[in-house]
């Protein structure tokens, strides 16, 4: 099975706060970002037969646009969406409390947010979905950094000392390739075919 995913553009966020379930438009870049990453994934060999994006809109716009480049209708995914900060959401970092962002940085994926998801708990529901797909089929996701590090870290082996989460591009375009294993989940390889603008380091600590 071929998986090809699109991280969102740029979101607009002028208060530099976390976001993951917020539902954020696009930044004034998003012309530019969008027509580079989709120009690079035509340039690839790649035939999809489904476009499945996150529901939130940041990617909504992106799979939009893609969906015009490809012909292909659009099928929103509940699963394709970003991990939930829980309590954190709208909070820029420095002003979460001490014994929390302690927490997350001695677990970085493990910790669950409060009333919130862990990053483990976001390999489970991308694991689920990505399982239920065709093992012949090809496939484009338009999603999240949470959901490509799922992947990368469930699927192909990425350490959890890695945490990727916070490096990824927006627009980052990777190509997934996957087998079924004995236990009937996928597992793979991965090579990234596109970069955006890079985001700025997560203020950890």
């Amino acid at each position: 099975m071929i998986l090809w995913t699109f991280r969102h553009t740029k979101p607009y966020n002028p208060k530099d706060v976390c976001y993951g379930r917020l539902d954020f438009d696009v930044s004034t870049t998003f012309p530019e970002e969008s027509r580079s990453a989709i120009d690079a994934f035509l340039k690839t060999d790649a035939k999809p037969s489904r476009l499945f994006t996150s529901p939130l809109l940041r990617c909504l716009r992106l799979a939009e646009e893609v969906s015009k480049a490809t012909g292909l209708p659009l099928e929103k995914e509940n699963s394709l969406q970003e991990i939930n900060f829980g309590t954190w959401e709208g909070q820029k970092l420095t002003a979460v409390p001490q014994k929390e962002m302690s927490a997350w940085v001695h677990d970085l994926r493990g910790f669950r947010f409060p009333d919130g998801e862990s990053f483990y708990d976001v390999d489970k529901r991308v694991e689920k979905f990505l399982d239920s797909l065709d093992d012949n089929g090809e496939f484009l996701w338009v999603t999240h950094a949470g959901v490509i590090a799922a992947l990368q870290h469930f699927a192909c082996g990425l350490p959890d000392s890695r945490f990727v989460e916070g490096e990824f591009s927006y627009t980052m375009v990777n190509r997934f390739e996957f087998k079924r294993n004995s236990n009937g989940h996928y597992r793979g390889t991965f090579v990234k075919i596109h970069d955006g603008i890079q985001m700025p380091p997560l203020p950890l600590g």
